[in-house]
């Protein structure tokens, strides 16, 4: 999934990740970003399938658990095979 803003910073997500952290029956259109550059929402959002063959490296952010019970996202770099 991408969220896109209107002044050109986007994320990329992983559908599961989110589906585990919201809900697995929750639209991930319907969740609430904010674009951490310029602070504007929503910005554009997208589910879009990933051929790693054609994009090469791709960073996903993915959700860590942090022992204050918070959820912090990290990058991850997505690599061919």
């Amino acid at each position: 999934m991408r969220a896109a803003c209107r002044c050109g910073n986007q994320r990329h997500y992983r559908a599961g990740d989110l589906a585990l952290l919201f809900g697995g029956g929750r639209d991930p259109r319907s969740l609430r970003f904010r674009c951490s550059q310029c602070d504007r929402k929503p910005p554009t959002v997208a589910i879009i399938e990933v051929d790693l063959d054609r994009t090469g490296a791709l960073t996903v952010w993915k959700p860590v658990a942090m022992p204050d019970g918070a959820t912090a996202w990290t990058p991850e770099r997505l690599k061919r095979g």
